[in-house]
């Protein structure tokens, strides 16, 4: 399976619902998944198990997602193009997008998302979730 197969395939299982399946097939058991921003699920989430967490929250979020182009780099990294769709309200968002996935031991290993509009992506993801008051996250 190519690289860019590898990518597609966690495209077809999370569009399914199977979960286990990218966790078993597609995922390395040390991965990194990179969100950039300044919102709730941005950062580097480490492991499987943090990026399968990651990864439910962001369907959560309610994005749809079309326009999806793949392409292979010369050192195996798979770059993925597409387009998010979101709503605030009455008003529609796009969110052009590019990730890089790395692999290592015939598994996805290394992603990176890279956004054309941040501050958009902050702007919705904060008004998708609310975190606690801070008294309660002290606790």
């Amino acid at each position: 399976m190519s690289n860019t197969d590898l990518v597609m395939r966690m495209y077809d299982y999370f569009n399914e619902g199977n979960l286990n399946g990218i966790r078993e097939e597609l995922f390395h058991p040390e991965m990194v998944w990179r969100m950039p921003g300044h919102h709730p699920l941005s950062g580097e989430h480490r492991g499987v198990d943090e990026v399968m967490a990651f990864l439910g929250q962001l369907f959560q979020a309610g994005i749809r997602v079309d326009d999806v182009h793949f392409g292979e780099l010369d050192n195996g990294t798979v770059v993925e193009k597409h387009v998010g769709h979101g709503k605030l309200g009455a008003e529609e968002v796009l969110f052009p997008t590019c990730t890089t996935y790395g692999v290592r031991d015939g598994r996805l290993a290394d992603v990176q998302v890279h956004t054309a509009d941040q501050h958009l992506v902050d702007r919705y993801m904060w008004n998708q979730f609310q975190l606690k008051p801070v008294g309660d996250r002290l606790q």
